[in-house]
């Protein structure tokens, strides 16, 4: 008997394609160098929700030093991933073509045609973006006037977007209160937007695929609570906690459920003005691919992070640093999902040049999930004469401009130059 339980035993294993896979509590990203030698404002992260950026001030001071300078380093494993990573990106390929930007923001002026020039970057099939703050009438638009991390921006910038779906919760949803983000809701209406994240999630039909468009944020600026509307919370920045991800998973399963043939999972999240992922939202999005998802488009953090490939359901992939691969439900088929971490910003007033570039990016769907990948590039430039506002220009257009050459080719560098448009 004990000879047959043996010999089971060899054919299970022998049986297993996933035999060879080890522990993903044994590599990368659950095991990693941490950093050294960082400097103070470089570890403070609004994000983990553990001060209060209104009442802190040393806190909020070394906040500010972080906008302004930036955290451009990143663990060892995580630096040579994306360097690993960047060459296995495919260029765009056959199927639906999305196009996503990340954070459009308060910006100052020429609220009607901000966004023009850059418009001809978005030549998806559907285009996407985050709107970073409230659009209501009822509430001022001046810089600051409903506090030192609020916005809210005139009507008259929903006249200005080369969008066709919005995503409207993020940590400014509530910065006009309930009546500001119902506001919001009504003008986004009015203009034939679609939208997604506040009460309902997107499904839209593109091309003759259905496609979901699920949104979450990683919480609310001056932590309120809406009394009225659903805004997707999940806190993916409190590092020291097991993230519940069961909100997502149940509504990728619904998504699927109702026919959805293609996932998008947006989300606010990341840490601001960090270059690189954290590995624990690295973790999160192989979590978040595993449960269901094609695609994981990013914004929040304020500056354009990597962006990766990972297989799903094919065991001769190993994963670890290099290679993003997980197994998914037993009934899923094997497919090709992405990863965009963060796009960065489109349109804004921030002060620095990598807070001023933002990505579009286009992916390429079809049965199989991501066939392929292009971005370019657009920047928010201050209009001449004095006048109040900006402009957002392909990146291209540009680079004749020295400073904004030396951009271009460290976002070559930085996400890999093979899928670029």
């Amino acid at each position: 008997m004990r000879h047959i339980l043996l010999l089971a035993a060899i054919l299970l294993v022998a049986c297993d394609p996933y035999a060879d896979w080890p522990d993903p509590g044994d590599v990368f990203p659950y095991v990693f160098t941490p950093e050294s030698n960082l400097q103070p404002f470089h570890t403070v992260r609004a994000e983990t929700e553990t001060w209060d950026p209104i009442n802190d001030q040393d806190m909020a001071g070394l906040y500010l030093k972080k906008l302004l300078s930036q955290k451009p380093s990143a663990p060892a494993e995580v630096l040579e991933h994306f360097r690993s990573v960047r060459p296995q990106i495919p260029a765009l390929g056959p199927g639906v073509r999305l196009s996503f930007v990340g954070d459009v923001m308060w910006v100052g002026g020429n609220w009607k045609a901000f966004a023009a020039p850059a418009g001809k970057l978005l030549d998806g099939d559907l285009r996407v973006g985050n709107l970073e703050t409230p659009t209501s009438s009822d509430h001022p638009t001046d810089s600051m006037a409903l506090g030192l991390w609020s916005f809210n921006a005139p009507t008259d910038m929903l006249e200005a977007l080369p969008l066709d779906l919005l995503q409207l919760n993020n940590n400014h949803s509530l910065d006009a209160g309930d009546k500001g983000l119902e506001n919001t809701l009504r003008e986004v209406a009015q203009r034939g937007y679609r939208r997604t994240g506040v009460d309902q999630q997107a499904r839209v039909t593109v091309l003759g695929r259905e496609v979901a468009l699920l949104a979450y944020t990683w919480g609310i600026n001056d932590r309120k609570v809406s009394k009225s509307h659903q805004l997707h919370v999940i806190p993916f920045g409190h590092l020291d906690e097991s993230i519940d991800l069961g909100l997502l998973e149940r509504q990728v399963s619904e998504a699927r459920d109702a026919g959805a043939e293609l996932v998008v999972v947006l989300l606010h999240w990341g840490f601001e003005y960090e270059f690189y992922p954290e590995p624990h939202f690295m973790i999160l999005a192989r979590r978040i691919v595993s449960a269901g998802a094609d695609l994981v488009v990013g914004q929040g953090p304020h500056v354009v992070q990597p962006a990766e490939i990972c297989h799903v359901n094919r065991p001769e992939v190993v994963p670890g640093v290099g290679t993003c691969s997980v197994r998914s439900g037993s009934g899923d088929r094997a497919r090709t999902a992405a990863i965009l971490y963060s796009l960065g910003n489109f349109g804004t007033t921030m002060p620095t040049l990598q807070q001023k570039v933002g990505l579009v990016a286009t992916v390429s769907l079809d049965a199989g999930g991501v066939t392929g990948l292009g971005w370019s590039a657009a920047a928010s430039v201050p209009l001449e004469g004095g006048q109040e506002g900006v402009e957002v220009l392909p990146l291209s257009d540009l680079a004749p401009d020295a400073v904004y050459l030396d951009e271009q080719k460290r976002l070559e560098q930085h996400l890999g130059a093979g899928w670029k448009r």
